[in-house]
């Protein structure tokens, strides 16, 4: 277990990072001190990798658990539990409500048309979860606190009227996943080979999102793209895409080695 100043230390690389850990730790504490659940607001890949580090190093992984509204979630909050919950009901008491937005059948909206529509109500982005679009419209993960305030005011989306309803966690709505199987050869199983490789990019544009940290390796960000990539690990481009390496091995003639994956269409 690691001190407050010590996970800032070998974390935070900025004053954001500083505050994110630090609001974080101070949850943590609470929850310990005062015995009731608490939580983060709802976090990117690039935070919550900081801060399911930063819970590991407290050495509170046996109450912390990353919950988004459903398995899968991109975005999600981190909630500390007391002794009297364990993660399942932890997940039930978490503050997020699902509000569902209907679109007109005629009306095409985009994941982009719902969040600009959302961020134009002048909240923060930290307040709204995974924007689910299906084909009846979306369905929004919030927080609880905010929830009353976007049935209020979230009727457009650009020109395109909205009606908006609060429905059951239990009720989410997704589109249908389609998934390809693909496959191909690589050099190496360097990082930004196999992401040019699933993700149709040229080798330098794959390296250059690497730096930006733009791609995700298990859901944790990888700056290197040395990285050596093997088989079962999940792929995550941003604007890109998803993506399963199913299996490595084998080499064509010219010495290439082989990949299998499975992307999210």
């Amino acid at each position: 277990m690691k001190t407050r100043q010590e996970i800032m230390a070998a974390i935070a690389r900025s004053g954001d990072d500083r505050l994110l850990l630090a609001s974080l730790l101070d949850k943590e504490q609470t929850c310990q001190t005062r015995g009731y659940l608490t939580h983060t607001r709802f976090l990117d890949l690039n935070e919550r990798a900081k801060c399911a580090e930063a819970v590991r190093l407290a050495g509170a992984t046996g109450h912390a658990v990353f919950w988004g509204g459903y398995e899968g979630a991109e975005r999600g909050l981190f909630l500390f539990y007391p002794d009297y919950l364990d993660e399942t009901t932890a997940k039930q008491a978490a503050p997020l409500a699902l509000l569902r937005a209907h679109k007109r059948k005629e009306d095409t909206l985009t994941h982009r048309d719902y969040l600009g529509a959302l961020m134009g109500l002048q909240i923060e982005r930290a307040v709204v979860g995974d924007i689910l679009v299906h084909e009846q419209g979306a369905d929004i993960l919030v927080l609880e606190e905010m929830a009353d305030f976007i049935l209020l005011h979230f009727a457009k989306a650009g020109r395109k009227q909205l009606s908006v309803t609060r429905e059951a966690l239990t009720d989410l709505r997704r589109a249908p996943v389609t998934q390809q199987q693909g496959s191909g050869s690589v050099a190496s199983p360097r990082l930004d080979s196999v992401v040019a490789l699933v993700f149709g990019l040229p080798r330098k544009e794959a390296q250059a999102r690497i730096e930006k940290g733009l791609v995700f390796v298990d859901d944790a960000p990888c700056l290197k793209p040395e990285r050596q990539v093997a088989a079962g690990e999940r792929l995550t481009v941003r604007g890109a895409g998803r993506a399963q390496i199913e299996a490595m091995g084998g080499t064509s003639r010219k010495g290439r080695l082989f990949v299998h994956f499975v992307k999210n269409a």
